[in-house]
């Protein structure tokens, strides 16, 4: 069983290299795109390129964001995967995955075509800006953010190969895509990790937004620190390996669609 993962990047220098060092460990290749970064992103990646045969440093191309740019890199590697092997279809930069994918994709019975994460999504608090002070590396503020979000969020992250899927990069993924495996692999996300880099995601988010990006519409802050929370709010990490979550908030799984999966699937259709 192979498994490739498809990272697309855009000025995450302070992590990408913690993740990548992450994802090696599980991946077969990790194939990267970067869209465009004004940081060290890219250089980074090349470099770890050189200690570590599993990134590939695919390309650097800055043209507007969409998430269906993985396609290109999907439709570069797809000959070299069976049915036996799975893509990593959208592995971000700030995710971190609890469990061993390698280990939790091979114990999936052959009828499941799909996993999704459940997205243990940590912030920054109005107290963790009063009381650390920031340096802006993810590995040396990692220790300070320790408040995550109650409820989890689900979204597609593994993809069983098939000769059948194709996809095109006006879309988010590949079609078609088979049944979901009820449960869901544990990823911890931190899309908020210092007040540097959030005052530089939203600017990025904002310009890509004015150049009529529209995967950013959930985006509702008037300024980087509308997105800091309080303490109260969120659960503390206790770093015991135990997470106290709520369930979903999103429904990525509907019934009606899973009857509908599993008779396609009785009859060969992913």
């Amino acid at each position: 069983m192979k498994i490739y993962s498809l990272l697309l990047v855009k000025n995450e220098a302070d992590i990408i290299a913690s993740i990548l060092k992450a994802a090696a460990q599980w991946s077969d290749k990790v194939i990267v795109m970067d869209n465009g970064s004004s940081d060290e992103t890219w250089e980074i990646v090349q470099q770890l390129a050189t200690e570590y045969p599993q990134i590939i440093p695919f390309a650097k191309d800055a043209q507007a964001f969409q998430i269906g740019l993985r396609a290109v890199m999907f439709d570069a590697f797809k000959s070299e995967l069976t049915a036996s092997d799975w893509w990593c279809i959208r592995l971000d930069a700030d995710e971190y995955f609890v469990e061993n994918p390698r280990d939790f994709l091979a114990t999936i019975p052959k009828r499941y075509k799909q996993v999704c994460k459940a997205s243990i999504d940590y912030c920054l608090t109005h107290e963790d800006v009063e009381e650390y002070a920031f340096t802006g590396d993810f590995e040396q503020d990692k220790h300070k953010i320790r408040y995550y979000q109650p409820y989890t969020w689900a979204e597609l992250r593994f993809l069983r190969h098939s000769k059948k899927l194709q996809w095109e990069t006006g879309e988010r993924r590949p079609e078609p895509c088979g049944l979901t495996y009820p449960q869901q692999i544990k990823v911890l996300h931190y899309q908020f990790r210092s007040p540097q880099q959030m005052q530089q995601r939203y600017a990025v988010r904002q310009q890509a937004k004015a150049n009529g990006c529209g995967s950013f519409r959930h985006e509702k802050g008037n300024d980087w620190k509308d997105y800091l929370r309080n303490r109260n709010e969120l659960v503390y990490d206790k770093q015991d390996g135990t997470y106290q979550t709520l369930g979903n908030r999103n429904k990525f799984n509907k019934w009606h669609t899973r009857i509908t999966k599993g008779f396609l699937t009785l009859f060969g259709y992913y």
